[in-house]
């Protein structure tokens, strides 16, 4: 029809097809549901490591335990412990070889969750954005 304005195109792409990730398999990227199993996972680890070291542990033991679960792991080698077991890994979008102290800026904005439930068409969070960072399948 001439003169008819259309609406916006419909979003055909996949989560991570910006960023390049493949559609599914190893490296595209995770889902909200398995990130979500994986951030509880390694609140149980921090508790269970928390526990281990005084026990009952104060909540801000086991808080402090969880922010080293999830900083230096993924700062050094890019996987927090639940990563490693759910097949998750944390990348870089601007392709650099590790998070390295984006791990710190990534852990502060997962701190208050909210960030995290905010996620953009790629499966980002806020505190993905802020961190320059994507989790995706490893395996």
């Amino acid at each position: 029809m001439r003169g008819a304005t259309r609406g916006p195109e419909p979003d055909d792409g996949y989560p991570g097809r910006d960023l390049g990730l493949p559609e599914s398999g190893p490296g595209s990227a995770a889902s909200p549901p398995a990130r979500l199993g994986q951030f509880l996972l390694d609140l149980l680890i921090g508790g269970v490591v928390a526990s281990a070291i005084s026990f009952p542990a104060p909540p801000t033991l086991s808080l402090v335990v969880w922010a080293v679960l999830v900083t230096v792991p993924v700062a050094v080698i890019g996987q927090t412990p639940a990563m490693v077991l759910t097949g998750m890994r944390v990348l870089r979008t601007d392709g650099a070889d590790r998070v390295g102290p984006w791990a710190l800026a990534r852990s502060a904005s997962l701190f208050f969750v909210v960030p995290a439930a905010i996620m953009d068409r790629d499966g980002r969070g806020l505190h993905d954005r802020v961190s320059r960072t994507v989790v995706v399948r490893s395996r």
